[in-house]
C-alpha cells in the first residue's frame, strides 16, 4: 500500500466542509424525492458511463448529456452560487418540476446545515441546522437561507489574516474561495487562477487579486505581510502623486516668470524685445518699471493733495451747514411754542364755556344735599357771583384765536424755509464730501497697483535670478524631499516584507514538499513538481511541456492544496474540492488514471476511524481505474439512453418561445 504521505498525518477527522446529501426534488409539499445522492469525505466519483453496446444512436452511446456538469452546477447552486449558467439550469428542470428544487446536507465545521434551493426563479431558498429533511419544510418560516451563508462567510473568509485584498481594499467573499473550490468546466483547467469562464469572479484586477487570496487562503500571506503589502501599496501610490507633481513644478517657474513678464510689460507699456533690466543707452523693463512707480506715486500726491484743497474750500459750506441746522431747530420751536399757544387759548375756551353750561343743566333733586338743584344756595352764589368774570374770560379767549392762528402760520412758514435751506446745503455738503471719497478712493487704488507691481516686480527678479542660479522654488524643494522621504520609506517597506517572506519560508516549503510528493504520485518520478509562491500565473509547475502537462499543473494545485488543508493548521482552505472532466480537457489517460489513483491512496492513508479530512468530488465520462469503480468511491453511476440513469431520471423540457410543443433539453 502507497505511503508517500505519512509524514504528513491528518489533523481533522472530517474536512471543514463537506456535503453528505443531496436530493433532487420533484416537490417539497408533498415531499416527493427525484433521486438522493449520499456523498462522503474523501474521493467521491460520478461516472457518466458510456454503454458497453455500439447498438443506438450517437448521443446515446456518449457520456454526454446525463447531468453531470448539471450535479456541479446544483452544488455551486446550494453553495451559494447564482452564476448565469446555474440560472440557465434553473430554468430548465422548472420546466419539468415547477414545484421542484435541490437540497443537501451540508457540514460546516462539524455543523450539520440542512439547504434548500428551488428551481423556479421567484422560489425562496431555505437553510438551518439539523440533519432531517422533514424538518427544514415543516416550519419554513426558521430556515434561514442568509444565516447559512454567513456561516460559510465567516467559517472560511472570517479565518482569514485581512478580510479585505490590500491595494484596493475590496472585501473577501465566499463566492471567490468557491469558484476555487468547484472550477468552472468550461475554462478547460487552462490556468490555475482560472476559475469562472464569462461570469468572472469579480475582482477588480483580475491578474493580481486571485494570487493574493490564494496566497491568503493557503497562509502565506499572514497579518504581518498583508500590512506590510498595504503600505507598499500606499506608499507607491502616494509617491506616484507626488512623481507626477515635480514635472509641473519644473515646468512652473518658467511659466511663472513668462506670466510675470508679460504681465508687467503690458502695464508699462514694454514691448517684447525691450529688455529686463537697466543699461546704460537702451530702454528696458526695469527701468519703465521705476517710472511708472515713480509716475503714480506722483499722482497719488497730486490725488491727496486734490483732496485736502477740497476739504479746505467746503469749510465755510460746512459752517452754513451747521447754522441752518441751528435756524431750523429755531423755526421748528417758534412753530411748536405757536402751538402750544393757539392750543391752550381754545381749551380755556372750552372749559369756561363748558363750566357754565354744565351748571346751566342742573336740575332734579342733589342727592348729597337732600335738596332741589333750583334751591340749592351754592348755585345760585356761583351763578350770580362768578358768571360775568367767567363770560369776559370766555370772550377774551374767543377774541385771541385768530392771532394766534396768525402767528402759528408764520412760524410754520419760517420753518418749512429754514428746512428747505438746511436741505439745499446738506445735499451740496454731501456733494463735496463725496468728491473727497472718490479722491481718497482713487489714491488708495493707485497704491494698491502700486505695490502689486513692486511685488510682481520683485517676485519677477527673485524667479529670474533662481532660473539663472539652477534653484528650485520652494514647493519644488518640498516635493524633491517628499519623493526622497517616501523612496527611502518604500524601500524600507520592501525589505521589511523580503524579511517577512523569509520567515514564512517554512509554511512555503511545506507546500513546496506536498507539490513535490504529489506530483512523484502523479508521474511517477521524482524532482519533478515545484511551487512557485511569487508566479501569478502558474505558482504549481511540472517543468515539463505539452498541453496535458498544463492541466496536470492545475490539477497537481488544486491536490496539494486539498491535501496541504488536511495536514496543517495554517491553511484556510476548507477541504472540499469539485472538478468537473477533467479528463477531457487534453490529459492522457495515463495521467488522468495516475491523478485518481493518487486522490484514492490520499484518501486511504489520511482516512482515520471511518472518516476522511477532505471531500473530493470528481465527474468523469472515461472510465476510473477499477478501484474507484465501486463503492465506496462510486457515489453516482449516470448513462445516457435510459431514463433512470440520467440525473434527473428524465431529459428537462422547456417550452419553446412562440411554440405550443416542448423541445427536450439534454442537462449534461
Amino acid at each position: 500500500m502507497a505511503t508517500w504521505l505519512q509524514a504528513y498525518p491528518a489533523i481533522h477527522a472530517l474536512p471543514r466542509l463537506w456535503v453528505e446529501r443531496v436530493w433532487l426534488l420533484e416537490s417539497r409539499e408533498p415531499l416527493n424525492i427525484t433521486r438522493e445522492v449520499l456523498l462522503r469525505p474523501g474521493v467521491n466519483v460520478v461516472w457518466a458511463r458510456e454503454p458497453e453496446s455500439d447498438v443506438g444512436s450517437g448521443l446515446a452511446s456518449a457520456g454526454h448529456g446525463v447531468g453531470k456538469t448539471s450535479f456541479c452546477l446544483l452544488l455551486r447552486y446550494l453553495l451559494g452560487d447564482e452564476a448565469t449558467a446555474i440560472s440557465t439550469l434553473r430554468e430548465k428542470a422548472a420546466a419539468s418540476f415547477p414545484k421542484g428544487g435541490v437540497a443537501a446536507q451540508v457540514h460546516i465545521d462539524g455543523e450539520s446545515w440542512l439547504v434548500f434551493r428551488p428551481y423556479a426563479a421567484f422560489g425562496h431558498s431555505l437553510a438551518k441546522p439539523g440533519g432531517v429533511l422533514d424538518a427544514l419544510f415543516e416550519e419554513p418560516r426558521a430556515g434561514d437561507f442568509p444565516v447559512y451563508l454567513a456561516a460559510l462567510q465567516a467559517a472560511f473568509i472570517g479565518q482569514l489574516p485581512a478580510q479585505t485584498l490590500p491595494g484596493t481594499n475590496q472585501p473577501l467573499e465566499w463566492r471567490h474561495l468557491l469558484a476555487w473550490c468547484i472550477r468552472e468546466q468550461r475554462t478547460r483547467f487552462d490556468g490555475f487562477f482560472h476559475w469562472r469562464e464569462g461570469d468572472g469572479l469579480g475582482f477588480r484586477r483580475p491578474r493580481q487579486d486571485p494570487p493574493l487570496f490564494v496566497s491568503s487562503v493557503l497562509g502565506i500571506l499572514d497579518s504581518g505581510m498583508d500590512a506590510l503589502m498595504r503600505d507598499i501599496e500606499r506608499i507607491n501610490a502616494e509617491q506616484s502623486k507626488v512623481q507626477a507633481q515635480i514635472p509641473e513644478l519644473e515646468r512652473l517657474p518658467v511659466f511663472e516668470l513668462e506670466r510675470l513678464e508679460r504681465r508687467l510689460r503690458a502695464l508699462v507699456g514694454a514691448v517684447d524685445d525691450c529688455p529686463l533690466y537697466e543699461s546704460i543707452t537702451d530702454d528696458s523693463l526695469e527701468a519703465r518699471v521705476k517710472a511708472h512707480l515713480k509716475a503714480t506715486e506722483v499722482s497719488e500726491a497730486a490725488i491727496e493733495a486734490q483732496a485736502l484743497a477740497v476739504e479746505a474750500a467746503m469749510t465755510p459750506d460746512i459752517s452754513r451747514l451747521a447754522e441752518l441746522e441751528k435756524e431750523a431747530n429755531r423755526c421748528e420751536l417758534e412753530k411748536r411754542i405757536a402751538q402750544s399757544l393757539l392750543d391752550a387759548k381754545e381749551d380755556d375756551y372750552r372749559r369756561l364755556t363748558t363750566e357754565l353750561q354744565e351748571l346751566d343743566r342742573l336740575v332734579g333733586h342733589c342727592r348729597h344735599g337732600q335738596i332741589d338743584f333750583e334751591d340749592c344756595q351754592h348755585i345760585k352764589v356761583v351763578k350770580t357771583t362768578v358768571s360775568l368774570p367767567w363770560r369776559m374770560d370766555a370772550m377774551a379767549a374767543k377774541a385771541s384765536m385768530p392771532v394766534r392762528r396768525k402767528a402759528l402760520e408764520t412760524a410754520a412758514s419760517e420753518e418749512i424755509a429754514a428746512k428747505r435751506r438746511l436741505k439745499e446745503q446738506t445735499t451740496k455738503v454731501a456733494g463735496l464730501r463725496a468728491s473727497v471719497a472718490g479722491l481718497r478712493i482713487r489714491a488708495a487704488t493707485s497704491h494698491i497697483s502700486r505695490s502689486t507691481l513692486e511685488q510682481e516686480w520683485a517676485e519677477l527678479q527673485l524667479r529670474d535670478k533662481l532660473r539663472k542660479e539652477g534653484k528650485d522654488t520652494a514647493e519644488l524643494q518640498r516635493a524633491r524631499t517628499r519623493d526622497a522621504e517616501l523612496g527611502r520609506e518604500l524601500a524600507s517597506k520592501k525589505s521589511a516584507l523580503v524579511q517577512r517572506r523569509q520567515q514564512t519560508s517554512a509554511r512555503v516549503d511545506r507546500l513546496k514538499a506536498v507539490t513535490s510528493l504529489v506530483a512523484q504520485a502523479l508521474l511517477g518520478e521524482s524532482g519533478h513538481g515545484r511551487f512557485l509562491p511569487e508566479s501569478d500565473s502558474s505558482p504549481f509547475d511540472l517543468a515539463v511541456g505539452g498541453e496535458a502537462y498544463q492541466v496536470l499543473e492545475v490539477l497537481l494545485g488544486d491536490l496539494t492544496c486539498l491535501l496541504d488543508a488536511a495536514t496543517s493548521n495554517d491553511s484556510n482552505h476548507p477541504g472540499f474540492l469539485v472538478h468537473d472532466c477533467p479528463r477531457e480537457a487534453d490529459m492522457s489517460a495515463l495521467l488522468y488514471r495516475n491523478f485518481l489513483v493518487a486522490a484514492m491512496e490520499a484518501d486511504n492513508q489520511l482516512s482515520s476511524h471511518g472518516g476522511v479530512p477532505f471531500q473530493y468530488i470528481v465527474t468523469t465520462t472515461s472510465a476510473p481505474p477499477p478501484e474507484l469503480s465501486q463503492k465506496p468511491y462510486l457515489v453516482l453511476e449516470l448513462q445516457p439512453g435510459r431514463a433512470e440513469a440520467l440525473l434527473f431520471k428524465r431529459k428537462l423540457e422547456i417550452e419553446l418561445p412562440g411554440m405550443g410543443s416542448k423541445g427536450g433539453i439534454d442537462a449534461d
